[in-house]
Formats: structure tokens, C-alpha cells, sequence
């Protein structure tokens, strides 16, 4: 009978387990490729970062060797039709692929510090975008 429960277990908990958008690895995390993740609003605006509601993120790669991923920014820019009347939502690619590292934030729980490869410096505080994004 507990070999039918194992089993059971398994098939249930296999394909659940693919869901996972993030995972620990040791000091950095690694975030799942095609997720989409947005600023923290509150915490960029007090940064002096410019309408951060509008940018997010999209994971573009797993993770390397070295612990980075690749990341896209986008935009999201509302524009008016004077002729119609209509207001449409376009989004276009702000900045081209590049490097980066994820860490867990100490002070803010479920949000993410995206760290330069480069120079090791915060480039933003993210977290995995809801529903209305």
C-alpha cells in the first residue's frame, strides 16, 4: 500500500515540480527562463529610478556556468490614437539581452536584487510580476 502512495506521490508531484519559478543555489538564485519580473515600485521610486510601473524584466536564459542569466528589459508605453480615440499598450524592448546575477533580498521577502557581473553593484529590486502585469 505505501509503495501505491509513493508512487502516487510522484506522478502528482513531478509535474508541479516544473512550475518552480525560482530555485536557491547556494548565495544567488536562479529565476526560470521566461519569467517576467517587475519592479518594486515603491522601493525604485525612492531610488529616483523614472516611472518604474512601466519596465520589467524577462529572463531569457538558464543559468551559466559562471551563475549568471541573461535578462531583457521592455517598456510599456501607453499610446493615444487622436483619431479614434482609443488608447493601445505597446511594449517594446528597452535594453538588448545582457548578464545578471539574482540574489535573495535580506530586507524584503519574495524580491529579488538583480547584481552587475561587472562591478557588483544592485541594478534593481525585482520581484515576479503579478497578475496585472
Amino acid at each position: 500500500m505505501s509503495r501505491y502512495l509513493l508512487v502516487l506521490a510522484i506522478v502528482i508531484g513531478y509535474p508541479l515540480a516544473g512550475f518552480a519559478q525560482f530555485v536557491d543555489r547556494g548565495e544567488f538564485v536562479e529565476v526560470a527562463k521566461g519569467t517576467k519580473l517587475c519592479s518594486n515600485a515603491i522601493l525604485e521610486k525612492s531610488k529616483g529610478v523614472f516611472d518604474p510601473e512601466n519596465v520589467y524584466w524577462q529572463v531569457s536564459s538558464k543559468v551559466r556556468a559562471n551563475g549568471t542569466q541573461t535578462v531583457a528589459a521592455f517598456v510599456r508605453e501607453a499610446q493615444y490614437d487622436r483619431k479614434s480615440g482609443e488608447t493601445t499598450i505597446t511594449e517594446h524592448r528597452y535594453d538588448e539581452d545582457y548578464a545578471t546575477f539574482f540574489k535573495r533580498s535580506l530586507e524584503h521577502k519574495e524580491m529579488f536584487l538583480m547584481i552587475s557581473p561587472k562591478d557588483g553593484r544592485v541594478e534593481a529590486t525585482v520581484e515576479i510580476c503579478g497578475k496585472k502585469n
